[in-house]
């Protein structure tokens, strides 16, 4: 997913959009399994949305072209009508929004069916008005729709990363892939304290999209030296929501902001003298540990692996892997 230096205006410009967005979470119910439910969407995600139909797109008998991946949910009477479901990756959320096309004919898709990013969906009518309109838990406007595609016009496919690591907080556990097909497992603990980090000493783990920017194994030197276990898997915490998050809470400058969003984009370290804190990753510890005993609840933020767990991935696991704690 290398995506482009222009991800500030992509990514962070609308993100009032994104607020709406994130009600429209794409699982309503729980999942037999976490992890195949948010890499595996009931189809396929989409790497991104194509700009609304303008003026010259909507007179009578101009093609009508799907906005993005996604598969068809209804179909009006005599085809004048349709509504597409879309799934997308955004941090570490897997999000649904639908696109709903009206003044339509010659449709010939039924519900179900699989559409891809610019597939033929049907004509505009004659003496019919097109209009397309997306819902994210309510209907965007006009404008929010705008803003939405554009900021979207790229969005990453996880399971289509040479190398994947998933991580559930709430199951404790690791897992591995390799271009969507998982490899392994690990159980992990988190940070001594429960939620979602936030700032600099808080003692949570992050959730959230990130990539892998530093590794060392063998000696450490410190007052917490034999707490990394021998290996050490840095992340590139804060990224471009969590800058956003602390820019509207003023942590961090508009400047710091997009600073960060560019470095996470570019897959490279992000600033860490910020009050969001940093210094986040994978290691080992100083010695063996349970989550009976523990809790799970070991470190001052990072992700907490047995010895043996985080020897064996250190090696599988390159520079620039994407990662996603949820």
């Amino acid at each position: 997913m290398p995506l482009l230096p222009s991800l500030v205006s992509r990514y962070l410009g609308v993100l009032l959009i994104a607020l709406v967005s994130s009600s429209a979470r794409a699982s309503e119910a729980p999942a037999a399994d976490a992890f195949e439910a948010w890499l595996r969407p009931p189809a396929p995600p989409a790497d991104g949305f194509e700009p609304l139909p303008g003026a010259a797109r909507s007179r009578a008998g101009s093609e009508v072209r799907a906005l993005a991946h996604g598969r068809v949910e209804a179909v009006g009477a005599q085809g004048r009508s349709l509504t597409l479901e879309h799934f997308y990756y955004e941090n570490h959320e897997l999000l649904r929004v639908r696109s709903e096309y009206a003044g339509l004919e010659g449709v010939a898709l039924r519900p179900g069916q699989r559409v891809k990013r610019g597939q033929r969906l049907g004509r505009v009518a004659a003496e019919e008005r097109l209009t397309v309109s997306l819902h994210a838990g309510e209907r965007l406007s006009a404008a929010e729709a705008q803003g939405f595609t554009q900021a979207r016009a790229r969005l990453p496919l996880p399971a289509s990363e040479p190398v994947l690591l998933l991580v559930s907080q709430a199951s404790h556990e690791l897992r591995l892939y390799e271009r969507g097909r998982e490899v392994a497992r690990a159980q992990v603990g988190f940070g001594q304290a429960e939620g979602r980090k936030q700032v600099r000493g808080d003692n949570r783990t992050p959730a959230g999209m990130y990539f892998v920017v530093q590794k060392h194994r063998g000696g450490f030197s410190g007052p917490y030296a034999r707490y990394y276990g021998g290996h050490w898997i840095r992340l590139n915490y804060p990224n471009a929501w969590d800058a956003e998050w602390g820019l509207a809470r003023g942590l961090i400058t508009r400047e710091v902001r997009d600073r960060i969003a560019r470095a996470w984009a570019e897959r490279k370290p992000t600033e860490a003298s910020t009050r969001l804190g940093s210094g986040i990753g994978f290691h080992g510890w100083a010695g063996a540990w349970t989550l009976e005993e523990t809790g799970g609840r070991l470190s001052w933020g990072c992700v907490v692996m047995h010895n043996p767990d985080i020897a064996t991935l250190f090696d599988r696991v390159p520079e620039g892997a994407m990662t996603v704690l949820f």
